[in-house]
């Protein structure tokens, strides 16, 4: 398996495979994208990044002749999934449409995007406390930076306890999240948004009311010569402001694009509506309406039967889990915790497995949405009661 490879759920249905990162600084988290073809139209749902994405949207294109139109059709703003919009030029055909929902343009300036959302726990907690920061790893990160290839693991050691001994941490701190979006973005391949293309989905009309068999959505409907709908673009906006999934009635399979997890690890994030459209989707499976899924990270490749509907439960556990571990943290503490201790406590008492666990080991080394940053979106999200602590910090408590 690699970046760039086709997977083919239908004759006319293409997905293509992405990446997950190994670490921050090192390679981009790359989403699983598809290509879609009916009769004379031939449906982009996202573009991915790089070259072997845009090879491969190429490569899939070049199998369907009588190809009349193509439709771009963005799940949302963030720039893993639009970096090779431009191939939307360089298919050959008469007509060309591309849309994305209107809430997601914000996102399209990415650095200062994603900058003023890690800016916001500047606030609140501290970004460099209590982070896993192993000495092999950091000096990974400054020689991928431009520090000396021959800086080692014990040289970062010694510079991190010689900080230490001076106090140097409150200085910086606060170039953290700049700090990380620079690194996050600088591993991206360039990005080719084409805005100039782009036409909000508000703009063919308002969304409507969709009825899939028992279960209703709100989006905008593709539809063929006879009306009949080829894809089906349905508001979720629960991973990202904006956020749509795709449904594709042909090949009875829905493509979630980022709309799978459950927690708010970006600000604009609402894991509440993440979990209906995951309860939409079992609904659909049970009903028999769907052969299988996709997604543009999990499951970055299709499921099918059984396994889809598992998939599907797991977004939903995860966030029961997520929102029923920070319940039981603050509950003990009734006059409220800062986003530091709260985090400290989750992670002491989380178990190998849990959510907690997993969310933490994917912090700074490989994602650049930290823990805390999560723990603050949910906590704003709930609009639980603020106050502060002895030290001056912002704390939250239960209702």
């Amino acid at each position: 398996m690699a970046v760039g490879a086709l997977h083919e759920i239908t004759p006319d249905l293409v997905l293509i495979e992405g990446r997950h990162p190994h670490t921050l600084w090192g390679d981009p988290d790359v989403p699983t994208i598809a290509v879609y073809r009916r009769g004379p139209r031939l449906y982009l749902l996202d573009t991915g990044a790089g070259p072997e994405q845009e090879a491969a949207i190429r490569a899939v294109a070049a199998r369907y002749t009588g190809i009349e139109e193509v439709l771009l059709l963005n799940s949302h703003g963030h720039p893993d999934h639009l970096g090779n919009n431009h191939v939307l030029a360089a298919i050959p055909a008469a007509r060309r449409r591309h849309h994305i929902a209107r809430a997601a343009r914000p996102a399209l300036d990415h650095a200062a995007f994603f900058a003023r959302m890690y800016r916001t726990g500047l606030e609140y907690f501290d970004y460099l406390d209590g982070l896993d920061l192993a000495p092999d790893r950091l000096a990974d990160l400054l020689r991928a930076l431009g520090a000396p290839p021959t800086l080692t693991a014990d040289d970062v050691a010694d510079l991190g306890e010689r900080m230490a001994r001076l106090g140097l941490g409150p200085a910086l701190r606060g170039f953290v999240p700049s700090l990380v979006v620079d690194v996050l973005l600088r591993t991206y391949p360039a990005i080719h948004a084409s805005v100039g293309t782009m036409v909000d989905y508000e703009d063919l009309g308002p969304a409507e009311e969709i009825a899939i068999g028992s279960t209703g959505w709100t989006g905008w409907t593709f539809a063929d010569e006879r009306g009949e709908p080829e894809v089906e673009v349905l508001e979720s906006a629960g991973h990202s402001a904006g956020g749509v999934v795709y449904h594709l009635p042909g090949a009875r399979f829905l493509m979630l694009a980022d709309e799978t997890s459950a927690l708010p690890i970006w600000t604009d994030a609402d894991p509440r509506r993440t979990a209906a459209t995951a309860s939409r989707a079992m609904s659909l499976v049970d009903e028999g309406l769907l052969d299988g899924i996709g997604a543009g990270h999990s499951p970055m490749l299709p499921v099918h039967g059984g396994e889809a509907r598992a998939r599907l439960q797991q977004i939903l556990d995860a966030g029961q889990e997520f929102t029923a571990a920070v319940e039981a943290v603050l509950r003990r503490h009734p006059a409220g915790l800062c986003i530091d201790a709260l985090y400290s406590e989750l992670r002491a008492e989380a178990a190998p497995r849990s959510v907690i666990a997993v969310q933490a080991g994917l912090q700074f080394p490989v994602f650049g949405t930290f823990l805390k940053l999560t723990l603050l979106n949910h906590c704003l999200l709930l609009g639980l009661p603020v106050g502060s602590d002895a030290a001056g910090r912002p704390t939250f408590r239960l209702p």
